[in-house]
């Protein structure tokens, strides 16, 4: 509340709020009485000293937000301060700093958007010209600005540098905004654009702020990132991943998420094993989002299949094979989710599928109860072709595979000791000591055909079995193996 004493006769000339306000009561002093006022007694002195002098005061960047607030609340002509701010190209970055603190303040009172714009605009103007091309080229300590450099002066030359992203910090989450898109619309290099978004939101989240204005600040960032062409392509992708996760902790609408979900699909190439460790939902049981992991990969495919890149589609299906390790032992992931993962990449993304068998194997362990249709569809994410001699041997013995997949491993184990007869020099038999040439086939294939797994169930295989995609054998083939089980027996 304010209560000062003033000449009503002299007031009245200059604001037309107070004309009206006071055009019923007596000649004299009067008492007014404000509850709300731009900057309070200050603010309520310094338009009174700008009447009593006739329009003549000192306006500075300190007090030129002030006096223009308190003219607009009060009607007064605030032309003397819109004429003020029109030198605000030559002011220093420390004057530009001040003002912006004072507009934020007295942001509410003002109405005029010409004045908080022409601010932004120089504000923007000085931080480019750092001129910083490549992105986060530079650390948090290393960006530096000259602090008193006047457009009159060279740009070379500085008196005190300080850094302009700590400078900054002080912005609310609206103004902060604003700078975002006061730095889009005015063409500032993107690599700057992510930094200060980077650095701002680092910044913020460590402190006390609410829900409300953390979803705020990550809605101007995902806005900013999905304005400028690419920009997400310099974004830390970790970060995008921090940003996602606090979508769905927040209960962020789902768009924010979708729109940072394309942006780590694209770059999925680019993540580790602890980027994709995103906890289920509450309404679920698993672990781990497995839902989430599968839109990633069906984003990522989907940019594959506009550009080549065979390199990055082989890190993703490495990726995806450590994350199906760690959720295979999951005892609430069903098997449709399990397979979707294992077979959702494309042939070319793994060389070999001795992990993807090791995977299975594990999944089989952990999910005893599986019936053996469900096993066997679980299977069909085997390419055999792709299995190490070792593994197929493994598979062969293993009691936890349907029969189907045990004979398939067993004849192409068969196929695979056959060609290493007819070429012993190749390397992929050459280097596996496991299956030296010192071994007679015959014994080997007699050893695995007697398993247990093969034995007791190959007659419950119907007329083919899948051995990966559009891959079968018929039981033609199986029984050649058991001709060569009867033949070793004799």
């Amino acid at each position: 509340m304010i209560a000062l004493l003033f000449l009503q006769n002299l007031i009245t000339s200059f604001s037309g709020n107070l004309r009206k306000l006071l055009s019923k009561s007596e000649r004299g002093s009067v008492k007014l009485i404000f509850d709300e006022f731009p900057g309070g007694p200050v603010g309520f002195e310094l338009i009174l000293r700008f009447c009593y002098n006739g329009c003549r005061i000192n306006v500075s960047p300190c007090n030129v937000f002030l006096l223009h607030a308190a003219a607009e609340f009060l009607e007064i002509d605030e032309n003397h301060t819109m004429k003020y701010v029109e030198s605000v190209h030559f002011w220093t970055w420390s004057e530009l700093l001040d003002c912006l603190k004072q507009c934020q303040e007295l942001l509410s009172f003002i109405k005029s958007s010409y004045m908080v714009q022409e601010i932004l605009d120089a504000v923007v103007e000085k931080i480019s010209m750092l001129n910083v091309s490549s992105p986060f080229a530079f650390s948090c300590s290393d960006v530096q600005f000259s602090g008193d450099m006047s457009a009159n002066s060279s740009r070379c030359s500085s008196f005190q540098t300080t850094n302009w992203l700590r400078d900054l910090e002080f912005l609310t989450v609206g103004l902060f905004g604003r700078v975002v898109g006061t730095m889009i619309s005015r063409k500032l290099d993107h690599g700057m654009i992510c930094s200060f978004l980077l650095h701002y939101q680092r910044v913020k989240f460590v402190g006390l702020l609410s829900g409300k204005d953390k979803c705020k600040i990550i809605e101007v960032v995902i806005d900013a990132l999905c304005s400028i062409k690419g920009s997400f392509m310099r974004f830390p992708f970790r970060h995008l991943c921090y940003m996602l996760q606090a979508c769905f902790t927040l209960k962020m609408e789902k768009q924010c998420a979708r729109s940072l979900e394309r942006m780590i699909g694209s770059r999925l190439d680019e993540a580790t094993m602890d980027d994709l460790l995103f906890p289920s939902p509450r309404r679920k049981t698993c672990a781990y989002d497995v839902d989430l992991i599968l839109r990633l990969l069906k984003l990522f495919i989907g940019e594959s299949r506009k550009t080549p890149f065979v390199q990055r589609l082989k890190n993703v299906g490495c990726l995806i094979d450590l994350f199906l390790a760690e959720v295979a032992p999951d005892p609430q992931l069903k098997p449709c989710k399990f397979l979707a993962l294992a077979s959702g990449l494309p042939d070319t993304a793994r060389e070999s599928h001795d992990r993807i068998c090791e995977v299975i194997d594990m999944y089989f362990e952990a999910h005893s109860n599986l019936s053996e249709e469900e096993r066997i569809r679980v299977c069909s994410a085997l390419d055999y072709e792709k299995l190490s001699s070792e593994s197929l041997a493994n598979l062969a013995k293993n009691a936890r595979f349907p029969a189907c997949a045990s004979s398939a491993a067993l004849l192409f184990l068969q196929a695979k000791l056959k060609t290493r007869s007819d070429n012993p020099n190749r390397p992929e038999f050459a280097c596996n000591s496991s299956l030296s040439s010192n071994v007679d086939q015959e014994q080997l294939l007699l050893h695995f055909s007697k398993g247990k797994a093969v034995q007791k169930r190959s007659a419950n295989v119907g007329p083919y079995f899948y051995l990966g995609k559009h891959k079968k054998i018929e039981n033609r083939d199986l029984k050649e193996i058991a001709k060569l089980d009867r033949r070793d027996q004799s």
